[in-house]
């Protein structure tokens, strides 16, 4: 295999399948088909990394069977070789809000339990300014500085944005105040990304999760809380997978854990209304045709009202589509 011709390629090759932050290439190698990743342009980030995607991938290896094996990785260009999955995305099997079958909800328990039990020592070294073991309101404290971030740093229609839509000044206000009681359990490694488009399901009813690039080490109910956030379970699948994690969970990750759960969450609807008012404005204003216009605005208005009731009390009502859209073209069109 030459890694460097495979990139060549994969580089040149239209089509490939992109996420916010990379591109997956399907190229064949001598040995069969592998999959290039390398990242789609300059993403802005709107989320909190902690490694090198390829280094957690090569750490896990050992202790997370359900991770993509890693074949190759270059740093100059920046790009990753992985065994290609042959199967479907559930996300195509399963759209959001259908329900899932069995085999998939057990994947799932198996990649918590797997990802609950990595020793820390196997895990790439950690920044020194990372929070410590167990400080579950510091690590809040990490997931709020990112918000408050994102929601400060946009370009002046981005600011104006936000502001017509009612996103307030500080949208991580109410939130801090309740991050000192979080719970201190011990820090797992986090997937962080855990939805129906980054799982595979394969002919033999096995599924394999996909980018690790946003893994972290931190409080594991976050992790759960952000998979809920992201799947769009049916109510059943939901009480399942909310179960299953319990069951997963060593006795000391679950002190109280379903009052940190509803933290996460409310921090989870709280992220998406500001990092979605760039994401959703955007392709709202780039959108070719009045439906699709309409129905990423009404997506949009249902994520500030997700946020709405962990905002100040004087934050304004919930826009509604019509003056998201009417805002929208005000500012980003």
């Amino acid at each position: 295999m030459d890694p460097a011709a495979l990139y060549e390629e994969a580089r040149a090759r239209e089509g490939a399948q992109s996420g916010h932050y990379n591109r997956n290439v399907r190229v064949e190698a001598d040995s069969g088909p592998v999959v290039v990743r390398m990242r789609s342009g300059s993403a802005e980030v709107m989320d909190l990394t902690l490694w090198p995607e390829a280094d957690i991938l090569a750490a896990i290896a050992p202790h997370v069977p359900s991770a993509p094996r890693l074949v190759h990785a270059g740093a100059d260009p920046a790009f990753q070789i992985h065994e290609f999955v042959e199967g479907r995305r559930v996300d195509d099997l399963y759209p959001d809000g259908k329900p899932l079958p069995e085999p998939v909800l057990d994947d799932i328990e198996n990649l918590f339990a797997h990802l609950l039990r990595v020793p820390p020592h196997a895990l790439p070294p950690l920044p020194a300014d990372w929070p410590p073991d167990g400080d579950t309101p510091a690590f809040a404290a990490r997931l709020l500085d990112l918000v408050r971030t994102i929601r400060h740093r946009g370009e002046p229609a981005v600011t104006g944005l936000y502001d017509t839509l009612g996103v307030p000044a500080d949208p991580c206000a109410i939130l801090e105040s309740r991050a000192a009681t979080l719970t201190s359990r011990p820090f797992c490694l986090l997937h962080a990304d855990i939805h129906r488009s980054n799982m595979i399901l394969t002919a033999h009813n096995r599924v394999v999760f996909l980018d690790w690039e946003l893994a972290l080490c931190g409080d594991p109910v976050y992790d759960l809380a952000d998979h809920l956030h992201k799947m769009s379970y049916t109510p059943p699948d939901r009480a399942a997978v909310t179960e299953a994690w319990h069951r997963a969970a060593p006795p000391e990750c679950r002190a109280r854990w379903l009052e940190d759960l509803a933290y996460y969450l409310a921090y989870e609807a709280v992220k998406s209304a500001v990092v979605d008012t760039v994401r959703w404005g955007h392709r709202i204003a780039t959108a070719q045709d009045d439906q699709s216009r309409a129905t990423l605005s009404q997506e949009l208005a249902t994520k500030l009202t997700a946020a709405h009731p962990h905002w100040p009390a004087e934050t304004p009502s919930p826009p509604s589509p019509r003056v998201v859209q009417a805002a929208v073209d005000r500012w980003l069109s």
